[in-house]
């Protein structure tokens, strides 16, 4: 076992848990956490994955808080990892490798490098394709693992529907390569909906396919998850992905024919890498840098492998591996070079693999940098620039937002929440428009129709024009929504962002 890679990744851990019950983001990780509530409605839900907590709560009589979820984000990293181990056991025939559970622990946590530390879709719909991949990956299927595939395939439908459809295909394709495979096992990839279907409206009365034709009309509403940008956002990342790769690539072409053509190419190929690393940078995150990087270096090396050295279903599941991340962000109305972190370990695994195969050895190198930059991405976003909060370290004021529950925020949070808390008492729900999901569950309350509102048309979408709402609280991103008259009295809150919210409520 590498110890550098194993103590680096233990110390990734110990700042993860450090801060697991400190700060708090109100917009996404306020979505999150609401879709954990049992008491929360989710009418025309694009995630659907509540469903499976609501299940869970009437079974147990157990809710997860903040701390709760985020250590089960933790738990299933874990897992996760260990189900990469397994593939990695199926891609090359060799023994459970120490070394490779380490080297996937670390890219999964450099997941923690962009959006808050809750368990989200984000998280899911990575570990549930670990899991994927080790069944994927093993050969002379029986058919009680493509029932396990359906489970998983039928949990993707519930965490980010649009994901299913690149994975289904790509265990369709997979299935061609397999000797043992029978059409009759179709039967055991799609059974599990059903049967998830079926508990979940026996038991709760809801169910996903209720909720499909709600979210397609709501989506309609919302022009930020349009066909076009969902495809334009996917594609935007691919182009640049595409532009970093191909420099590398024919450098690489010479490098035995023609050194110094080779090194005037790879000189051209790392100017425009800083180039491309330099106008892609659209915020203070640099995790674009690592994948971008990433992509260099496996294009580079690329060449050095004897694809006759590899079989034929090696050769597909680096493929899947490298295709992998653009399947799980299809959907998504964030830039893939943002996202793309969350993904990271898959592209580590090809990498290893690559340079398992090649002439002269830089493992060694490769477990050091990983375990180095997933380091430095898991203190850069959750202490040093927590997603859309002041450094972690700031977050020393406790906090109560349930009769039992606290977690520790800022002082300048703590004086938001002091202000409209007053305001809020004796209700139930609190509506909050727009991207400021996570102050109702601070406030120890549910939200009305749906965990998040992000846009004037998307609220609409759930209250016309003749809605009645005695109270809401507005965050300053988008206009007012029609309902509101000007029967309503108005105080402003200010935000640590310089952004205000304003609370309204009925003369």
């Amino acid at each position: 076992m590498n110890r550098t890679l194993a103590i680096l990744t233990l110390f990734s851990l110990v700042l993860i848990l450090l801060g697991v019950n400190r700060g708090f983001d109100i917009s996404d990780e306020g979505l999150y956490v609401l879709l954990a509530v049992p008491d929360q409605e989710n009418f025309a839900g694009i995630f659907n994955y509540d469903l499976f907590f609501k299940l869970f709560y009437k079974i147990t009589g157990i809710e997860f808080g903040i701390i709760g979820l985020r250590l089960l984000r933790l738990i299933l990293y874990g897992f996760g990892a260990y189900a990469l181990t397994l593939f990695w056991r199926n891609l090359t025939n060799s023994k459970f490798s120490i070394n490779i559970y380490f080297l996937s622990l670390a890219g999964l946590f450099a997941g923690y490098g962009f959006l808050p530390q809750s368990l989200s879709y984000n998280s899911i719909s990575v570990v549930l394709s670990c899991f994927w991949l080790c069944l994927i990956s093993k050969k002379d299927k029986a058919d009680i693992h493509y029932i396990f595939m359906g489970i998983l395939l039928a949990s993707m439908l519930y965490v980010k529907i649009t994901a299913v459809l690149g994975l289904g295909l790509l265990t369709l394709t997979s299935a061609t390569f397999d000797r043992n495979f029978k059409w009759y096992q179709i039967v055991g990839l799609l059974a599990p909906f059903l049967i998830f279907e079926i508990l979940l409206y026996s038991s709760l009365g809801d169910f996903l396919v209720s909720r499909l034709s709600g979210a397609s009309r709501m989506m309609a509403a919302r022009p930020d998850y349009s066909i076009l940008l969902l495809f334009k956002y996917a594609g935007v990342g691919f182009f640049w992905i595409a532009l970093t790769a191909i420099p590398f690539l024919i450098a690489s072409r010479f490098q035995k024919s023609m050194p110094t053509v080779r090194l005037s190419l790879l000189g051209i190929a790392v100017f425009m890498l800083v180039i491309i690393c330099y106008y892609t940078s659209i915020t203070q995150e640099w995790n674009h840098i690592v994948l971008l990087l990433t992509v260099a270096i496996l294009a580079y090396f690329s060449t050095e492998i004897d694809l006759k050295s590899i079989s034929r279903n090696q050769q597909f599941l680096i493929l899947v591996l490298l295709f992998l991340p653009f399947v799980l962000h299809f959907g998504s109305n964030v830039y893939w070079l943002r996202l793309g972190i969350h993904y990271w370990v898959f592209w580590i695994l090809a990498t290893f693999f690559l340079f398992e195969h090649m002439k002269f050895n830089l493992i060694e190198y490769v477990k050091l940098v990983v375990g180095l930059i997933s380091l430095l991405l898991v203190l850069n976003g959750i202490w040093i620039h927590p997603f859309e909060q002041e450094p972690l370290w700031e977050a020393d004021q406790k906090w109560n937002y349930s009769n039992e529950d606290y977690l520790f925020l800022s002082q300048n949070q703590i004086l938001v929440l002091n202000a409209i808390k007053p305001l809020v008492e004796g209700e139930d729900q609190l509506l909050a428009l727009y991207r400021i999901p996570g102050i109702p569950f601070l406030l120890n309350k549910t939200s009305p129709s749906s965990p998040g509102f992000w846009t004037k048309s998307q609220t609409e979408y759930f209250f016309p024009s003749t809605y009645q709402r005695d109270l809401l609280i507005v965050n300053s991103l988008d206009s007012l929504p029609s309902f509101v008259k000007n029967d309503y009295s108005t105080k402003y809150v200010q935000l640590p962002d310089s952004k205000e919210i304003k609370v309204l409520w009925r003369k």
